[in-house]
């Protein structure tokens, strides 16, 4: 890899980017908090400053120049997944990370040495080499209390970008090469999570009509929570949960599809997870109190032929 250069938020974004790994612009931290302005903010100076978000992370050096010329201290992000070729594990002590890893260490073998951020927050971003196969982001659900994972449709804010507490992320151990993920995390990070409510039965059978209607308001709720602009990320979150816990409730969509698409899509637009998977909870729980299902439905024949589909559904770090 390539020395890098992170003296200022746009030096490190070119540095990522002729790396491979796609950036983009995150609100900033001042003495008034975020760049956003907003006093309710739930993501200060990690949510993104362009449309599309991480969707939009580049590696174009004039792409990038041009944003950082618009935004010179805006905090820099980087892409996790297939695209940069990254897997970050996001270490927090604050809610229990660092116990959770030495005992995940303990009982099963050491991580190797690999590229190490100190974040703004106190904790540890570890970086490993994507393995080629899909990893999804989870928060304290795969490895444990306090450690996330930044997978695909992922991103993590990187040197020398400001957190909240006007804390600096920081390279403990610069990216000079990226460790394989050992064999026993690759298979916590590959084993399928089962998230499901205790309402609904996994896995449910539909018929196909009900399939394609179904995956169609999950697509375009979606949509929804990724276009949603500052200050209605939230409520547009959990109106998408609510109206998506209706199919639930009527046994034609699986809560925890919900959960992975509605959390993905918050991440996008800058959401913590944590707060994410909370609202999209609780939109959920009330939603299922009042299932519904197409209009046209009891209209179709009872004599029409049915095809069945199921819907898948000792911490050695330097402080």
């Amino acid at each position: 890899m390539t020395d890098l250069n992170v003296d200022t938020p746009r030096s490190a974004a070119l540095s990522y980017a002729a790396q491979g790994w796609p950036v983009f612009p995150c609100h900033s931290i001042g003495a008034r908090g975020c760049s956003c302005c907003q006093p309710d903010c739930s993501s200060p100076g990690k949510h993104p400053r362009i449309a599309r978000g991480l969707h939009a992370a580049s590696t174009n050096r004039e792409t990038v120049e041009r944003w950082w010329r618009r935004w010179p201290s805006a905090n820099v992000a980087v892409r996790t997944g297939i695209e940069s070729g990254l897997v970050v594990i996001d270490i927090d002590p604050q809610h229990g990370g660092s116990g959770t890893m030495r005992s995940l260490i303990a009982n099963h073998s050491p991580l190797a040495r690999g590229p190490v951020v100190r974040t703004g927050a106190g904790g540890w971003h570890l970086l490993f080499a994507h393995p080629g196969e899909p990893i999804r982001n989870s928060a304290g659900t795969r490895l444990g209390a306090g450690i996330d994972v930044r997978g695909d449709g992922g991103y993590v804010i990187a040197p020398p970008s400001r957190h909240a507490s006007g804390n600096l992320y920081r390279w403990n151990t610069p990216p000079e090469h990226l460790p394989r993920l050992p064999g026993w995390l690759l298979g916590m990070l590959r084993t399928p999570e089962r998230r499901q409510s205790p309402e609904i039965r996994e896995p449910i059978r539909i018929d196909d009509a009900l399939s394609a209607w179904a995956r169609v308001a999950l697509d375009g709720e979606a949509d929804r929570v990724r276009a949603a602009p500052n200050g209605s990320r939230n409520s547009t979150l959990n109106r998408a949960a609510f109206s998506l816990g209706q199919i639930v409730g009527a046994g034609v969509l699986d809560a925890s599809t919900v959960e992975h698409v509605l959390t993905d899509g918050a991440i996008a637009t800058g959401l913590g997870e944590r707060e994410a998977l909370l609202t999209i909870r609780s939109g959920l729980r009330a939603g299922l109190q009042h299932p519904r299902e197409p209009r046209s439905r009891s209209s179709a024949s009872p004599s029409a032929a049915r095809r069945e589909a199921t819907v898948d559904v000792g911490l050695d770090i330097a402080p």
